[in-house]
């Protein structure tokens, strides 16, 4: 992309960031399945947004005719009380999260792709810092930092990549081993890289971290923006996937496909994802309320690498 299309300008004898006169369409992709009200406030967060060229896909998982009937409902009353007509496509068989996205990204015809769970909000500046940050940088994805809230909205972990020192292709890699470079919500896109990419892989739990390291693999332009413009739901009272059993099968799913890497990094890189490990499992477990489980694996992870472990119990805290 021509980095000539960014302008500066000087407010305040500082250099902001102007975006060109002809504003790149942005496709916010929606994969919905069994959700009404926090879906309502998903989309109307993205009517809200501060940039415009946006293109919306919902892209409905149900399968459930009553269901789609609800997900109908709620793009029509979106669409009322907003400019934006939204794209609605229909799986006749569930297809699950990935490839459900994938539908989207197939179906997108904007410059840029990112993404939304029926879950989560956008705060109004979102899509326009990300697409500001993105031209400025040339690149072809890029990632912000990720909050989490639980059910009662209530904050519960902040997440921002100050470990990301380098851009290089094998520093990212390790980055992204020991760190987890992801959150789908803050995720944005080139289309065509995406593209290029074959989009998600078929794996329901861990998708996210597949596809970023994908587009590592593949060499992109990456670039981080230290922003959260989200809220990202974590559900503690129910077995969805971002918690329960199906992510702890997930994460131990991921664990041991990391230690394929591990010939790749130093001694006290492995320890480290080690103890991501444990406490990943440990949090897991409290959250369904699971104290002996969550001691196993804490004590697990503190004895991996205690000062790290206690690093990591901090920042979450």
């Amino acid at each position: 992309m021509d980095g000539s299309m960014v302008s500066q300008k000087k407010i305040n004898n500082t250099s902001v960031t102007e975006l060109p006169p002809y504003l790149p369409v942005v496709s916010v992709i929606v994969a919905t399945y069994y959700r009404d009200s926090s879906l309502k406030k998903a989309l109307l967060s993205i009517v809200s947004q501060t940039y415009k060229s946006i293109e919306i896909i919902v892209v409905d998982d149900n399968a459930d005719d009553e269901w789609s009937k609800r997900v109908e409902d709620i793009i029509k009353d979106t669409e009322k009380c907003s400019n934006y007509r939204i794209l609605y496509i229909r799986n006749e068989t569930n297809k699950g999260s990935a490839e459900t996205r994938n539908v989207g990204i197939r179906t997108a015809s904007g410059k840029y792709i990112t993404f939304l769970d029926d879950d989560d909000i956008y705060l109004p500046n979102k899509i326009e810092n990300q697409v500001k940050h993105m031209i400025e940088e040339d690149s072809d994805y890029c990632i912000t930092d990720l909050e989490l809230y639980d059910e009662n909205d209530r904050l519960i972990e902040k997440r921002n990549r100050k470990y990301v020192k380098q851009n290089k292709q094998n520093d990212l890699l390790r980055f992204h081993l020991m760190h987890h470079m992801t959150g789908t919500d803050t995720m944005m896109f080139n289309r065509d890289f995406l593209v290029s990419i074959g989009g998600f892989p078929p794996i329901n739990v861990g998708d996210e971290f597949y596809l970023m390291q994908k587009a590592i693999e593949a060499g992109g332009i990456f670039s981080y923006l230290p922003v959260c413009d989200i809220k990202a739901y974590v559900h503690t009272e129910t077995d969805g996937l971002s918690s329960g059993e199906s992510k702890i099968k997930g994460e131990n799913e991921l664990y041991e496909y990391k230690k394929k890497y591990f010939d790749k990094l130093c001694f006290h890189d492995q320890q480290y994802i080690v103890m991501r490990h444990y406490a990943v499992l440990a949090f897991a477990e409290i959250r369904r309320k699971n104290y002996g489980n969550f001691m196993k694996y804490a004590i697990r992870s503190f004895f991996s690498s205690p000062i790290n472990c206690a690093r990591l119990f901090i920042e979450k805290n």
